[in-house]
């Protein structure tokens, strides 16, 4: 069925709701991740719903197949203003420990320090050490460096990708800036007796209170453009405008499958091709 299979990698559904999900990392996945545990268990999922193995439906698991190929299914995915992303990824990828007690990726934290110069000391101011993470991330899909592209600051567009290259167009597509409104097609999918009365927020990354605007020096507003421009040409976030949280129009979702299917994207559509 698909063109390119290992790039079905993210795919999530229900095995009883015909709902399936292209996650895409800091953009409520963890939450969506549990509503479609809850629509096939009728509760969530106790822990972090990443550690539910087969008791969440996810690709390459055979049964996901199963749900590609219901007439009645619904594609959908959700997208994040590309700055609450990034700031989403550093303060929980950088900044916080993980589960298991140890920091991500290993010596990330020690890239950053020795090679950037960024202060990562809890009581340090986080902008600096912000920039200089942005940096490494331009960087690193600059020079197409495999060993620390990673899908958690991978632009969203390229996560999306996966599916409508395969000829797996979204039926839906919304923005967590209205998530309320954005999920309601979603929640009308499920069964009553197994549909959350309150569908809480889980894994919540928390930060300092600090305006959003002022981790974004100019250097850094351009470096952010050039690594995540598709995703604010497509999803209709302001560029250079950081305290602009929503999209500034909605999603057209008939263009934005055309572009995300055409297999000779934008030169500048991802630094790391």
């Amino acid at each position: 069925m698909s063109l390119h299979p290992g790039r079905l990698a993210g795919g999530r559904a229900s095995r009883t709701c015909a709902l399936v999900y292209r996650e895409v990392p800091k953009a409520a996945c963890s939450t969506i991740g549990q509503l479609l545990y809850h629509a096939d268990h009728g509760n969530f999922f106790t822990g972090d719903i990443h550690d539910a193995g087969p008791e969440a439906l996810q690709w390459p698991d055979p049964a996901f197949d199963t749900a590609l190929g219901q007439p009645d299914r619904m594609i959908f995915a959700a997208v994040r203003n590309p700055y609450s992303r990034l700031l989403a990824c550093f303060f929980d990828k950088v900044c916080t420990q993980q589960r298991d007690g140890s920091f991500y990726r290993g010596n990330l934290r020690d890239v950053l320090t020795q090679h950037y110069g960024a202060d990562l000391d809890a009581k340090a101011d986080p902008r600096p050490a912000f920039r200089r993470f942005v940096l490494f991330i331009r960087d690193t899909l600059r020079n197409r460096d495999r060993f620390w592209y990673d899908r958690h600051w991978t632009p969203q567009a390229q996560h999306l990708r996966s599916f409508t290259v395969n000829g797996l167009p979204f039926d839906h597509l919304f923005t967590v800036e209205t998530f309320a409104s954005g999920v309601a097609p979603i929640l009308t999918r499920i069964p009553p007796d197994r549909r959350p009365a309150l569908l809480l927020r889980f894994n919540v990354t928390r930060r300092p209170d600090l305006p959003t605007e002022s981790y974004f020096d100019d250097l850094t507003l351009h470096l952010v453009h050039e690594i995540y421009r598709w995703d604010f040409d497509l999803f209709g976030y302001a560029a250079f405008e950081p305290a602009q949280r929503t999209a500034t129009h909605l999603l057209d979702l008939d263009a934005i499958n055309q572009r995300l299917a055409d297999p000779h994207p934008p030169h500048w559509a991802c630094l790391g091709g």
